[in-house]
């Protein structure tokens, strides 16, 4: 094992400046959700050119390349798609170029999740230079609409394609922990409806704008009330999103909507999630729903969801995290640092709602996902590499996948 340690830390760091100047590239394509289509052929190209046996662009749109035929099947995923970039101006870099400097590269996208994605695609590279996966089938994804419906990309990989590994590692940042859960989300939607009288007259209708408003108060003070997680956190609430449905600006609004995000401890379920807002809106007609989601892949693939993910979190000693632990021990020669996510991952989907054991290790930050600070140390790059070729060798035995039952 030491002698393969080396080769594996050898290897890492012989792809370390070229992983580096692939991150750039994916920087430079801006790649928002259901527009993934040119990062998606730059990741295959890669693939292919490193030797990859199998890179293919799947019915939704996800690039999967495939690496072995062993029992045992895992996943190492990285999302393609970003978010905007919101105001320019506030960038202190161009987003869209890759700056490298201080030994980091810095760009849209490089924290969460194109530095994982680089990592992701030389550490397959390395598992297939060095044979790693003689005992099983590796396989390298790129997901896409993960920023709109993050765990979507796996409804399709699992439903649409079949594909069932036995464990998911998931390449956000953690800043190079191993992550083993994060809260769960729901994204609320709550409409009231007005009477659009004339503005010169507003006493003569109702005006939905005031009574939202009321709801608000009502969100924000319903946060500091929320339940505490010994391990995951604190459940939160908050309004992220407003309009309205009017006939100009001398009318009062014929309706209002809000946004809700809501995060879920592992105690709260669906009713009480939705009581609680309802109890806000108590006096009201407001509508309460689950926002669902159905919007096409750039592929034109429609897949519905409803947008309530679970909480999830794999107990400290399941078999997956004393695995990726033990791997990481023989590539950093140290204990690893345990943690959980404060944001949401494609874990809601691949173990909250299909029970797949799941994990989570990446290059960079949480908080470096945004326009002051988002880059990638080229080391953790290099170590990603080494730690994710390394963890096929250490996985616990497995038995043949038993299909899932259809999920909704």
């Amino acid at each position: 094992m030491d002698e393969m340690r080396e080769r594996i830390v050898a290897a890492a760091k012989r792809h370390r400046n070229r992983s580096a100047e692939f991150l750039r590239e994916l920087i430079a394509i801006p790649s928002p959700s259901r527009g993934e289509e040119a990062i998606a052929a730059l990741v295959r190209r890669e693939m292919l050119r490193l030797g990859y046996p199998s890179a293919e662009v799947d019915r939704f749109g996800n690039v999967v390349g495939k690496i072995g035929d062993g029992r045992t099947k895992i996943v190492f995923d990285a999302h393609l798609d970003t978010p905007g970039i919101g105001d320019r101006s506030s960038w202190r870099f161009d987003p869209y170029t890759g700056d490298m400097k201080a030994g980091k590269v810095f760009g849209h996208g490089a924290a969460n999740n194109k530095g994982g994605l680089a990592a992701i695609v030389f550490a397959g590279a390395i598992v297939q230079e060095l044979d790693l996966a003689a005992d099983a089938t590796v396989y390298i994804v790129g997901s896409i609409q993960a920023e709109e419906c993050e765990g979507l990309a796996y409804k399709a990989i699992f439903d649409v394609e079949k594909t069932y590994p036995h464990f998911v590692v998931l390449s956000m940042p953690t800043g190079m922990r191993i992550n083993r859960g994060h809260r769960g989300r729901a994204e609320i939607q709550v409409t009231l409806r007005g009477q659009p009288v004339h503005a010169s007259n507003p006493d003569k209708g109702f005006n939905a704008i005031y009574g939202i408003t009321k709801i608000i108060e009502g969100v924000q003070a319903l946060n500091a009330q929320l339940p505490v997680d010994k391990y995951l956190g604190k459940a939160t609430i908050a309004v992220t999103h407003i309009d309205c449905d009017y006939n100009g600006p001398n009318m009062l609004p014929e309706s209002v909507r809000i946004i809700i995000d809501r995060r879920l401890t592992s105690t709260e379920q669906r009713k009480k999630v939705l009581s609680q807002i309802k109890e806000l809106t108590k006096g009201t007609r407001a509508k309460i729903e689950i926002v669902g989601y159905d919007q096409p892949s750039y592929r034109g693939l429609r897949l519905p969801m409803e947008k309530y993910f679970p909480t999830w979190c794999l107990e400290d000693e399941h078999p997956l995290v004393v695995s990726a632990g033990n791997a990481y021990k023989s590539v950093f020669k140290k204990a690893p640092a345990i943690g959980h996510w404060t944001m949401s991952t494609a874990g809601v989907y691949t173990m909250g709602m299909a029970k797949v054991p799941t994990i989570g290790f990446g290059p960079s930050e949480e908080s470096y996902s945004g326009p002051i600070n988002d880059h990638v140390r080229i080391d953790d790059l290099e170590k990603s590499m080494a730690f994710y070729a390394t963890l096929p060798g250490y996985l616990p035995d497995t038995e043949p996948i038993k299909l899932p039952r259809r999920r909704r």
